[in-house]
This record gives C-alpha cells, sequence and structure tokens, in this order.
C-alpha cells in the first residue's frame, strides 16, 4: 500500500524547509539561481522562473493542507556572524572572513538574523507565496531558553523553528520535542518540501526517516543547488534502509496535485 493512500488530515504534518528569500530570490545572499549561473554556467532567468513557479505551487499547496487542519510547520536557516552579533557568534555553516567557502560544509553569508537576533533580516525570510495569512504563527528560536508556550502543535498554528544548522539536529535544540509531540498525537506521516534536495532536504529527511517517520516527498516543490546532484539525493533519502525493513520510516515521491488530490 503506497503511503499516499494512507493520507489523512489526523495522522499528518507539513513541513516547509528553507523556503526562504535566501535561497529563492534571485537577489538572495545565497541566491539559487545566481549560483547556478555563475557555477554551472546555466541562464539565469530559465532558472529563477522555475523557483517562481515552484514558490506559488509551495503555496498553494500550503494552503490546502492549511485548510484540510493539517499542522503546518516550517525549518528556517538564522544565522549569526562577527561582524553584525559580535565576536562571541559566528555559525559554523557561515565562512569566516578572507576564507572561502567550499558549498559543502561552510557557505557565503545568508539568511542572517537583524541585530538583535530576535527577528531574520528580509534574506532570512520565508517568501512571500508560502505565506498562510489565517495562520497563528509561532517562532521557536534555536537560541531560546525554553519552548515558548504558545508553541502548540495543532492545525491552526504554523509553527516556525529557526535553525543554525543544515539539519534540525543539532540546528535546534527543541527537534526533540516537536517529534515527541508529533508521535503523541500519531503524526507519523510528513509531507515534505522545499530547498536544496541535496543539502537542507536530504538531511532533514534522513532525520525524519530515522526517527521512523514517513515522508511523503512533493518532489515538484523542491529545487536543487547543484542540479547534478538532486536525483543522486533523492534516490539515497528512497533507498534509506541501513538496518532492513521497519528500522525506519518509509519514503515516497509525490506530486504536489497527487497530495492534493488524496485529501479531494
Amino acid at each position: 500500500m503506497s503511503l499516499l493512500s494512507c493520507l489523512k488530515p489526523e495522522i499528518c504534518a507539513a513541513i516547509a524547509v528553507d523556503c526562504l528569500n535566501t535561497f529563492m530570490k534571485a537577489d538572495g545572499k545565497l541566491s539559487i539561481s545566481t549560483f547556478q549561473a555563475q557555477t554551472k554556467g546555466l541562464e539565469q532567468n530559465q532558472v529563477q522562473s522555475e523557483l517562481d513557479i515552484i514558490s506559488h505551487k509551495m503555496g498553494d499547496l500550503r494552503r490546502f493542507l492549511f485548510d484540510q487542519k493539517i499542522p503546518q510547520i516550517q525549518f528556517q536557516d538564522a544565522h549569526v556572524i562577527e561582524s553584525i552579533h559580535g565576536r562571541r557568534y559566528h555559525s559554523l555553516e557561515i565562512v569566516r572572513q578572507d576564507e572561502q567557502p567550499d558549498f559543502l560544509r561552510t557557505f557565503p553569508p545568508h539568511a542572517l538574523l537583524e541585530k538583535n537576533r530576535r527577528y531574520g533580516t528580509e534574506d532570512q525570510q520565508a517568501i512571500d507565496e508560502i505565506n498562510i495569512a489565517k495562520s497563528k504563527k509561532v517562532f521557536i528560536r534555536w537560541f531560546d531558553s525554553a519552548l515558548p508556550t504558545e508553541a502548540i502543535l495543532e492545525p491552526k498554528r504554523e509553527l516556525i523553528f529557526l535553525k543554525d544548522d543544515f539539519c534540525m539536529s543539532p540546528g535546534s535544540p527543541f527537534i526533540d520535542k516537536l517529534f515527541w509531540e508529533l508521535r503523541r498525537q500519531g503524526r507519523f506521516y510528513l509531507i515534505i518540501f522545499g530547498v536544496c534536495d541535496e543539502v537542507c532536504n536530504l538531511r532533514n529527511v534522513l532525520l525524519m526517516l530515522a526517527s521512523i517517520f514517513n515522508v511523503i516527498y512533493v518532489a515538484d516543490c523542491t529545487y536543487p543547488l547543484a542540479p547534478e546532484k538532486r536525483e543522486v539525493a533523492i534516490n539515497y533519502m528512497q533507498s534509506f534502509n541501513p538496518l532492513g525493513d521497519g528500522s525506519t520510516g518509509q519514503f515516497e515521491i509525490a506530486t504536489c496535485e497527487q497530495v492534493i488530490e488524496q485529501f479531494s
């Protein structure tokens, strides 16, 4: 039986990974379209056009799922650097001054928090296309001393987790509380989309699978940083099963249209 055929609102949650201006807009600090134009020789306008189409599709999917009473969650990069936040603060993912990023473990400054670290700069914020006007948004910051009391997993709220790493573990000290609550509510089917396939999507999906959550990967609502790595990353997620059947969650690829049809 396919994962799609099992979907019901009461056993699902939807997670948007890094759907941020920094990656998905042409003027972002780590713009995917700029990166692919400069390093892969691709036409930036064409890449950006594809990203714009995906952005609208992501938004349509999120709002549809919200109306189906499926809890909405975001994982968002949110970084700090010495030149803005003081010498005590520098995200490990961000290359230091006078060094070159390897685009594997270190990247140029992007998705930075504003100076007092409470909210993101415009570059760090989610793209407008995925906004759900009717949701009550609760920010859960990686540097908070405790989980906010209003961070309740329920259909009318949107939990926005700020993370300081590619992956929620170790990027946020609150991932265990999210997973615990998902389990407590019996929400073992996670609908995942966002960017980038081979970077944050890959790491977070593997974390979910290893934690025995089933993942529906909405492939036409995801995009790679390096195009040649997309298929490799998705195949790795699909085949991830190091200890045999039943030791991890299941992974299934779907389209936005298929997910919507299942609930319709």
